[in-house]
């Protein structure tokens, strides 16, 4: 059973991994900004990588989520490495189908979807998305080798793969952008879908996955999968066209507003792509082990903790983006091509997106919880709700609010999908410490807004010329925020940063 502090300390690990790697993400969206800036190529481009991103990231998860209870039960059988080669060749099959199903009928959809596109900029899109439609191949066999290795208590590739991902792309901008244009970095694109693959494939190799072996086609964990894979799949395009529908509603605003809005969501993610990314790592496995040994107190403190550490952890993230919103994208962006007008649209959006943090992180917790369960159907219908939610909201704040009524609409999406999950989650499984969870909501709530109002009078400071300049003093003004807030989470007695702490204060005795 998995207590509170191995959960952290394997989060932990998970975590700076991730960072390590949205670091290298940064560094991505840096350096095409840099070389293309907010025009109508990236406009293209982002479109192009958001309606592939929909299909693959869906997959991708999809096929870990389901994957992991069914293979959890087998893998230390002798059944098991057979099991998991015949979900290879089969997933293999299905998206080499797919793939090709997609490639042919891409300039029928992408059009639906860029809706105000035309001309060069709708023909552009439709050329890369088809370049990076096989991506979806590579992005699925990725998802069943992370699962395997997550099942083999293997957090450290898993947490990696992206960073070839990322300096491919990186490269391609920085190198190859002027001779190959924005097309060249589509190719760069589905180059690193395929990394995101190959640099599991040893790995996996070495657990004896892929020696070949009779296919076992009629197994009952097929059977399983396929009854839980397409509700996952489904809810997970669902997650995944909200993005799309912001870009889709972006395109109907002045040009730049799709990329504007796609460089507001990269800075936006970031905390729930190393934070809650790195908790879910670690929490879901030992909730699907606490589930099928029926052990239910152990699954609701588990719940219970990873909310917590969510609320502890991602809460003061959120004020500080908020407040910091136009230094941060200064920093990460404003250079080349993107001009001081451009960190300004950008800004917007991102202060209205950033409102969105906390709820997300908590609402893919509350979809691990049931997945767990083996439940894929409930959250897949919650999350076509906020979807539609989304709609709604976008159409009626883009005209007061233009970009950033997008942005306002997701966010407040998000915090009725999460309330609304909550409590089917609760009727479901009982009370899991909602006292405790409110506690620890108003004091880092308080602490949070403290650090906000502290940080807040060093903007003007914050404009300097200079990239080091600039990372510099920006980097202290966050340290300062993060020392202050948790300095006043210690004194209102937070209690999963006491948790923490304890952590941190055995592994130092364990070092001496």
């Amino acid at each position: 059973m998995t207590t509170g502090r191995s959960l952290v300390k394997s989060a932990g690990m998970v975590t700076i991994l991730l960072f390590i790697s949205r670091l290298l993400g940064f560094a991505r969206e840096s350096s095409i900004a840099y070389r293309f800036g907010s025009s109508l190529e990236t406009d293209a481009y982002f479109m192009a990588v958001s309606i592939a991103t929909v299909l693959f990231v869906a997959i991708n998860d999809a096929v870990k989520t389901v994957f992991i209870p069914v293979y959890g039960d087998l893998h230390n059988k002798e059944e098991g490495n057979a099991f998991a080669y015949t979900v290879y060749i089969i997933l293999a099959a299905i998206l080499v189908v797919v793939c090709g199903l997609l490639l042919a009928f891409a300039p029928l959809v992408v059009p639906v979807l860029a809706r105000g596109f035309s001309g060069r900029k709708l023909e552009l899109t439709v050329n890369m998305t088809r370049i990076m439609l096989p991506g979806l191949l590579f992005m699925g066999l990725s998802g069943l080798s992370s699962a395997v290795l997550n099942i083999k208590k293997n957090f450290f590739l898993p947490a990696i793969v992206a960073y070839p991902h990322n300096l491919i792309i990186v490269a391609a901008a920085l190198f190859a952008g002027v001779r190959f244009g924005i097309t060249g970095l589509a190719w760069a694109t589905l180059a690193g879908y395929a990394f995101q693959f190959l640099i599991q494939v040893p790995a996996a190799a070495g657990y004896g996955v892929f020696r070949r072996r009779r296919l076992l086609l009629n197994h009952s964990g097929l059977k399983k999968m396929a009854w839980l894979l397409p509700p996952v799949i489904v809810g997970g395009i669902t997650v995944e066209l909200k993005t799309l529908i912001d870009k889709s509603f972006g395109s109907l605003l002045a040009e730049g507003s799709v990329s504007a809005l796609n460089y507001a969501n990269r800075v936006y993610m970031l905390p729930n792509n190393i934070i809650v990314l790195a908790l879910l790592t670690v929490i879901y496995p030992a909730l699907v082990e606490q589930f099928n040994k029926d052990s239910l107190d152990a699954f609701k403190k588990t719940l219970r903790q990873g909310i917590g550490l969510i609320i502890t952890l991602v809460f003061p993230m959120m004020v500080g983006m908020i407040v910091l919103r136009e230094p941060i994208v200064r920093l990460v962006f404003e250079r080349g091509k993107f001009l001081p007008a451009d960190t300004l649209n950008v800004a917007y959006a991102l202060g209205f997106y950033a409102l969105g943090l906390l709820p997300m992180g908590i609402m893919l917790l509350f979809n691990r919880a049931f997945y767990a369960d083996k439940d894929t159907l409930t959250p897949m219908v919650f999350t076509f709700f906020t979807v539609i939610l989304n709609i709604i909201l976008n159409w009626l704040l883009m005209k007061p609010l233009a970009h950033g009524g997008i942005a306002l609409g997701t966010a407040i999406s998000l915090y009725v999908g999460a309330a609304g999950m909550g409590y089917l989650l609760r009727r479901r499984i009982g009370p899991f410490g909602g006292y405790r969870l409110v506690d620890t909501l108003w004091k880092t709530g308080i602490a949070s807004l403290l650090m906000g109002a502290a940080v807040r009078p060093a903007l003007p400071y914050l404009a300097a010329e200079g990239f080091l300049r600039q990372a510099l003093s920006l980097g202290l003004v966050i340290a300062g925020g993060a020392g202050l807030y948790f300095c006043l989470a210690y004194f209102l007695r937070v209690e999963e940063l006491r948790l923490g702490l304890a952590l941190l204060k055995s592994r130092l005795k364990a070092w001496r």
